[in-house]
């Protein structure tokens, strides 16, 4: 097998959400190529930077999407759409063109998918977007990709086939029950001790942050620590959540400082909700929590009492010995010798 068959699979390279332009080529035949994929109509741009739907479930529409070469040469891109998801870093991301969309990248459809455009050219393609009719509620999130397949080489010398691509957003809502909801989990939760003992410690712990809920949402991340009856409460904001579609997480990890171990504290991982959708933002999202227990003996704190108080301990026994020998002796009067008188 060829070492071009073995590294056949395309590398997943940046989406650029909305309107974008691609990076360079790397051949140095040509000038770079560059491209642009947004909204569009059969007469032109019209200013949208997203595609954005509200549809019943079987509805259908026909929209376009506008592809633009920007540079010197004819270009050749295949278009298509494809499903997103939230990135382990929390950007917004699509499948990779040989991973199969299962949502809405599934209910878009073009007569084109070849597209050759020639140099200082836009392109309105034409695409059906058809629901189906056992649809879920909610948002159904996506992308049209415009991308173009070149070859190059690797840090080994070996041929590979690289796809650059460049899109724009899809965000569908199907009519329905909205059920907004994220929630939290906490795991892998330890308290770290100082090495002064007059110093408070810290508490690491992972966290996990999943949509439930049927609505893409972003949001605070917020711990809350204390010990027993609230003693010393302390919140942070942990992380400023990005946007998490619906069945995605986001995860981390995060370090609170300043905690004074008080033999028992209670960990609160708090999520407040903030809509995306700006037809959103004026609904209540309600918060929700995951609380745990962290044991936090305050051992340093104990070993230095301990160590102060054998230290008076020995302090006191020491002054009592001093005062006892300091203290002078009872001058004890011998009795005198009796004298015997004789007659």
């Amino acid at each position: 097998m060829s070492s071009r068959s073995a590294v056949r699979a395309l590398l997943a390279l940046t989406f650029v959400a909305a309107l974008a332009i691609a990076a360079p080529a790397t051949a140095q035949d040509q000038a770079p190529a560059t491209w642009g994929v947004g909204p569009s109509s059969q007469d032109g741009p019209d200013g949208r930077a997203a595609f954005d739907y509200a549809l019943d479930p079987g509805q259908s529409l026909v929209d376009f999407v506008g592809v633009s070469n920007f540079g010197t040469e004819p270009i050749t891109l295949r278009l298509y759409a494809s499903d997103a998801f939230t990135s382990e870093s929390g950007a917004f991301d699509l499948l990779a063109s040989d991973q199969e969309s299962v949502d809405v990248g599934s209910w878009i459809g073009f007569n084109e998918q070849v597209l050759t455009i020639a140099p200082q050219t836009r392109l309105d393609v034409p695409f059906a977007l058809h629901v189906p009719a056992d649809a879920t509620p909610g948002d159904h999130v996506g992308g049209i990709v415009a991308a173009l397949t070149e070859e190059s080489t690797d840090a080994t010398g070996d041929a590979v086939l690289v796809e650059r691509r460049v899109g724009a957003r899809v965000h569908l809502r199907v009519s329905g029950e909205l059920d907004p909801a994220l929630t939290p989990d906490i795991d892998h939760l330890t308290y770290h001790y100082e090495p002064n003992p007059a110093s408070p410690g810290s508490a690491t712990f992972d966290y996990e942050v999943e949509n439930t809920g049927n609505v893409r949402l972003g949001g605070q991340l917020i711990a809350r620590f204390s010990g027993p009856f609230g003693l010393l409460e302390r919140e942070v904001v942990v992380a400023e959540l990005p946007q998490i579609l619906p069945g995605d997480r986001f995860e981390g990890t995060a370090e609170v400082d300043r905690l004074w171990p008080l033999l028992r504290l209670d960990a609160e991982l708090l999520v407040r909700p903030e809509a995306v959708d700006p037809a959103d933002a004026e609904s209540r999202i309600p918060s929700s929590s995951h609380e745990e227990t962290l044991w936090a003996p305050p051992w340093p704190q104990a070993a230095v009492l301990i160590a102060l108080g054998l230290l008076v301990l020995v302090w006191a026994k020491l002054r009592k010995r001093r005062k006892a020998n300091a203290k002078p002796k009872p001058v004890v009067d011998e009795p005198e010798p009796s004298k015997e008188t004789s007659e």
